[in-house]
């Protein structure tokens, strides 16, 4: 039987002793297993304290890797469980955030040391806490908390936050006692003393903006961005992705490069990390590659229920994905497009030319996840083409995204595979049949020289770099086909 749900009532500002957030509404669960969790902010110390009632139980697990991200455990401090009555048990650490106790007890207590990764982008995947601001996230300060049958696991949780200080989740709904959240792994809070919030509806999907920090563009420039995007993806899914969605944008937790970002969305979530150029230009060019892609996962893979390593698909398509998107908005020219593609196609590193796709996601934390996905990158821009130009235009990767969306949204098809789900949607095309099991069921070594001649363009080698350019001449099939893509060639040609 599945879990009830009910609405409660929508409250755009709480204030409780002890808390201050801002929240948008989200359904609540109410068969479900209830934990209550009180968090106490320590930012000086860049620690939190953490109380917890939940299930009771004689050992608990703490996430110890995530997204590489390893020795989470290790930031478990002073772990304590407490009887019925108040006293201390007798607890031993078996491994890095793995403790057990000599009974059962439902009530503990331990601080997080939030120390902010010395890797950048490891900022935008893992809680952190500094003086300023911070990010935290459920998954990996709560330990993992079992469902019992058909009871999701629901979280009450209450701040204690430093004077000034808010705290923000696009997954929370208020309560009287709390914050309740109904999905723990996907909850990511900011917290900060100068948090600014911006909100737009785009579609019927209220966004809200969440910053920190000072840039060379303004809160609302970034607000027009996110619409255009969530837009332009919506014409493709022909939906928006859920019922109310979230941007976080803060600066690094320590020193960055001004032209590095890093990101990750969780949920309806996306978290977004930025150097400080100081052209504005540059910096709102900076903003749209990672905004754009972020913005599509909202949708896939976020709203599919697939599983197991598709990366290939749901990252490195993506990427491809988002810089036709970005070309279409005329925030990426179509030589700047070409140019993402060649950096990618001399990123793909020829260890995992041995691998195929499928093989090269499941190992992408060793073969290294930006080999793959920039392959995936070049090996959907070759996908494309050729849908494209079998079709006459009138198919393209765009009608792979919107049949696995019909099909797996929503629950539609739990615990499916996300590499059959993913090659079954791509094979809409009896004439892509033969490329998805050359470049993605096998280990290929891509010509691209060869691979792109058929479609009016070229490719040529300076130095250790790959350049792509347009043929000098085009046929009509390859004109309307780069048209398609973003080619402007008035100039060259003009039209009478």
């Amino acid at each position: 039987m599945s879990t009830q749900l009910s609405r409660i009532l929508c409250a755009r500002f709480a204030s409780l002793p002890g808390f201050l957030a801002l929240f948008v509404c989200a359904p609540v669960v109410v068969a479900a297993q209830q934990v209550s969790v009180q968090i106490a902010l320590n930012p000086e110390s860049n620690r939190v304290a953490v109380e917890v009632n939940g299930p009771s139980t004689g050992s608990w697990s703490f996430r110890d890797s995530y997204a590489g991200v390893l020795g989470l455990g290790k930031r478990i401090e002073g772990f304590s469980a407490l009887d019925g009555s108040g006293a201390e048990l007798a607890t031993r650490k078996i491994a890095p955030g793995q403790i057990e106790a000599g009974r059962a007890a439902s009530h503990f207590r331990y601080e997080v040391n939030l120390t902010p990764p010395l890797s950048g982008p490891d900022s935008a995947r893992v809680s952190w806490l500094n003086n300023r601001r911070g990010l935290l996230m459920l998954a990996d300060l709560l330990p993992v908390f079992s469902s019992k049958g058909d009871q999701d696991v629901v979280a009450n949780v209450r701040f204690r936050l430093p004077d000034g200080w808010k705290a923000y989740s696009n997954a929370a709904e208020t309560s009287q006692s709390g914050s309740v959240i109904s999905a723990i792994d996907q909850t990511v809070f900011a917290v900060g003393n100068q948090l600014r919030t911006s909100v737009k509806t785009e579609s019927g999907m209220p966004f809200t903006l969440v910053a920190d920090g000072d840039w060379a563009f303004a809160d609302g420039e970034v607000v027009e961005m996110t619409g255009k995007i969530l837009n332009t993806h919506r014409e493709i899914f022909r939906t928006m992705p859920a019922k109310q969605g979230t941007l976080i944008l803060f600066p690094f937790a320590g020193a960055a490069a001004a032209s590095q970002w890093s990101a990750e969305t969780r949920g309806a979530t996306v978290t977004l990390l930025i150097g400080k150029l100081p052209s504005k230009v540059g910096a709102l060019a900076q903003l749209s590659t990672p905004l754009t892609h972020e913005l599509f996962h909202l949708w896939v893979p976020n709203t599919l229920a697939l599983e197991g390593d598709y990366d290939w698909f749901y990252e490195g398509f993506t990427v491809y994905q988002a810089a036709r998107t970005a070309v279409r908005l005329d925030l990426l020219t179509f030589s700047e497009f070409l140019n993402a593609i060649a950096r990618a196609y001399d990123a793909s590193a020829p260890t995992i030319n041995a691998l195929s796709l499928i093989e090269a996601s499941g190992r992408r934390w060793t073969t290294g996840q930006s080999s793959v996905y920039s392959k995936s990158l070049v090996v959907a821009f070759l996908y494309d083409l050729r849908v494209r130009s079998a079709s006459r235009g009138k198919l393209s990767l765009d009608n792979a995204y919107q049949s696995l969306f019909q099909k797996y949204s929503a629950g539609k098809g739990a615990n499916t595979d996300g590499n059959t789900a993913s090659i079954e949607a791509l094979a809409f095309n009896p004439a892509a049949m033969d490329f998805l099991e050359r470049f993605i069921r096998r280990p290929v070594t891509i010509n691209l020289a060869t691979e792109l001649t058929e479609f009016g363009l070229q490719v040529e080698t300076v130095g250790l770099r790959t350049r792509i350019s347009v043929s000098e001449k085009l046929n009509k099939h390859q004109r309307y086909l780069l048209r398609q893509l973003g080619y402007n060639d008035v100039v060259r040609w003009p039209r009478r």
